[in-house]
């Protein structure tokens, strides 16, 4: 059976949690529901430029409920981007992990005015440098901020590699061996199928010593 939801976290985990603002502990929680579902652990929401929530994502490339190869949470998430471009510009991006090339080109297009990621995505080292290209790229991109640092770094880094092995898990062993082990640790303590705690934040408390232990 499915540990009580909502259960309340303590200590370190707890603080650190609490001090996270709420579009980051949403997108983490939509990063926890892809990966209960079976699939990848990325979650995104977008604010206005008031900074309430309008819109959210998680990846579903795979789990219960697939919807092929673009479903990824960033795109979701940008659904809710007004028309406006003036508007749009005001918007703000929180993504677990650093957009893919597809996720990144929607987020310039679209005008979206800042970006707050997680963790870099190793499979697309490098990304980062496109507003290198030309003049108009440079103008139309985010501000952006990240990534997390610390135990909670830590922990958006090895989500998306949580039980899985796809590109991103044979890109951190490659690029971030320690992390890929990590990884495997956190799988092995947070177990699977209904045994996995119902809420990011339980998650974090169980798993905490092994972040604060690399972060």
């Amino acid at each position: 059976m499915r540990k009580n939801r909502g259960m309340p976290i303590q200590g370190p985990a707890h603080e650190a949690w609490s001090m996270l603002d709420v579009p980051w502990r949403a997108a983490l929680e939509m990063a926890w529901d892809s990966y209960r579902e079976g699939g990848i652990a990325v979650g995104a929401v977008l604010t206005d430029a008031a900074g309430s929530i309008v819109g959210s994502g998680r990846n579903q490339r795979f789990g219960t409920s697939p919807r092929g190869l673009l479903s990824h949470a960033e795109m979701e998430a940008l659904r809710a981007v007004p028309a406006d471009k003036d508007r749009a510009r005001g918007s703000v991006l929180y993504t677990t992990l650093h957009p893919c090339p597809m996720c990144l080109g929607a987020v310039v297009v679209a005008r979206v005015g800042r970006l707050h990621f997680g963790a870099f995505d190793p499979t697309w080292q490098g990304i980062e440098q496109l507003p290198q290209l030309n003049d108009e790229v440079r103008r139309r991109w985010p501000d952006v901020t990240g990534p997390l640092t610390g135990p909670l770094g830590e922990w958006v880094a090895v989500l998306p590699c949580l039980n899985t092995s796809g590109a991103l898990v044979r890109a951190m062993e490659s690029t971030a061996p320690h992390r890929a082990e990590l990884a495997r640790a956190v799988t092995r303590r947070l177990g699977s199928g209904d045994g996995l705690p119902d809420t990011a934040g339980e998650a974090l408390e169980q798993v905490w010593d092994l972040l604060a232990d690399r972060g």
